[in-house]
């Protein structure tokens, strides 16, 4: 099935314009960032608050993630068949009613349930978000995509003076209905301009299928798939221990708050600006090539982390820096590596499914990684993440370029390019 649009069904000015759609993909994703990336700074306050330990605060983040993956495929589903603007709509709502309240809580099940409700709506809005940039640039996914993911790794940099300041003066109810509220609203305005480049502004267009599309089902099938959601997940694993650990562990190991601060904000900017420095570099020298430097560079960033760390305060920055900025160019590798191999039609649903690689990630990263920590040392747990990062390396490198392209129904094993 495939349909042409003319330009007379299309609008002029903005709605037609990639950039703007770009710029827009990046608020989205500014405005969702915050709900992941900040989090460290309200671990602690919600501890005491609660009076619980940090890994039972911890899970609360696990199941946000773990929600953020199922919500994507589903979400995914009617952005793909109706565009974004309904499921933009109901995300942003999610989040500003989840995040907003996260902080009245008094029990641990009410934080759970809210987190994984403003959890959904983030994963719906990352989709989303990540796609529009992918299909509108389909010459330049790894740069699109990279700006895009960007978003997501700095857009929470504005916030935190606001949210450390808050915490401190207003407490913690504030600081979430504060930030939960902007969000919210941010993404429901962009709901109405926002568009898909097959579907803008002209009701009734049907989206183009091409044998190059798989739908989720066809993908599922495919052995790329699941070495590549492999290598997704072991990426993860020591990128999301850091994200909901990186403060806590800061303060294990006497690291003042005022540093603390700092760091988190540096890590934002090293994780966001990786994202479009190795998208870019991944149009030039292939996507796996570039998988393969930065996830072995990650893993032995993550192996002597807790050695490096502790020397001083300046040491701690800087290894903290060079995680983030090594395992942050995976959010701008894979959607590329989604719509390079599976096509553009489904790609909102398909990629849901990768993401649940790193829902999966989470669980380990999150709440178990905190438990690990306690029982048995901060170095075993960066020992087993530079392990699972040591894997995505080898797979990047070793495994997926042999592959080849996927084909509908089975999978051939060919030589193929580093694309």
């Amino acid at each position: 099935m495939s349909t042409s649009i003319t330009k007379k069904q299309l609008p002029n000015g903005l709605l037609q314009n990639k950039w703007f759609h770009l710029i827009c993909a990046v608020l989205l994703m500014t405005m969702i960032s915050g709900v992941q990336y900040s989090w460290t700074l309200y671990s602690n306050p919600l501890k005491d608050k609660l009076g619980v330990s940090l890994a039972v605060v911890q899970t609360a983040f696990t199941l946000s993630q773990v929600i953020q993956a199922g919500s994507q495929p589903t979400g995914g589903y009617f952005v793909d068949k109706f565009g974004p603007r309904m499921m933009l709509i109901l995300s942003g709502a999610m989040v500003l009613l989840g995040w907003s309240f996260m902080g009245r809580v008094n029990s641990v099940p009410a934080l759970y349930a809210l987190y994984t409700l403003a959890g959904a709506g983030v994963g719906i809005v990352y989709g989303t978000a990540i796609n529009t940039a992918t299909r509108w640039f389909p010459n330049k996914r790894g740069l699109a995509s990279g700006f895009t993911a960007a978003g997501y790794g700095m857009g929470v940099l504005p916030f935190l003076p606001v949210i450390s300041s808050v915490l401190e003066t207003k407490g913690v109810g504030t600081a979430f209905m504060l930030t939960g509220f902007i969000e919210g609203i941010v993404i429901i305005l962009i709901a109405f301009v926002i568009r898909f480049p097959q579907s803008a502004g002209a009701p009734g267009v049907k989206k183009v299928v091409t044998e190059k599309d798989f739908t989720s089902k066809e993908m599922l099938k495919t052995a790329h798939f699941w070495v590549l959601w492999a290598a997704f997940f072991s990426i993860n694993f020591g990128g999301l221990l850091l994200v909901a650990n990186s403060a806590p562990y800061a303060k294990s190991i006497g690291i003042p708050i005022a540093t603390i601060t700092i760091a988190v904000s540096i890590q934002n900017i090293a994780n966001g600006s990786s994202r479009p420095v190795w998208g870019a570099v991944s149009d030039k020298i292939g996507r796996f090539k570039t998988m393969s430097i930065v996830f072995f560079i990650n893993s032995i960033v993550l192996f002597f982390f807790p050695t490096v760390a502790k020397i001083n305060d300046l040491l701690f920055i800087a290894m903290l820096a060079l995680a983030f900025f090594t395992w942050g160019g995976s959010y701008a590798l894979f959607p590329s590596i989604n719509t390079d191999l599976f096509g553009t039609a489904y790609s909102a649903q398909n990629y849901g499914f990768f993401w649940a690689a790193k829902a999966t990630a989470a669980i380990f990263g999150g709440g178990v990684g905190a438990a690990v920590a306690t029982a048995l040392g901060w170095q075993a747990a960066f020992t087993i993440t530079a392990a699972t990062s040591f894997i995505a390396f080898a797979l990047a490198t070793f495994v997926i370029p042999r592959m080849g392209k996927p084909t509908k129904g089975k999978s051939v094993v060919v030589e193929a390019t580093s694309k």
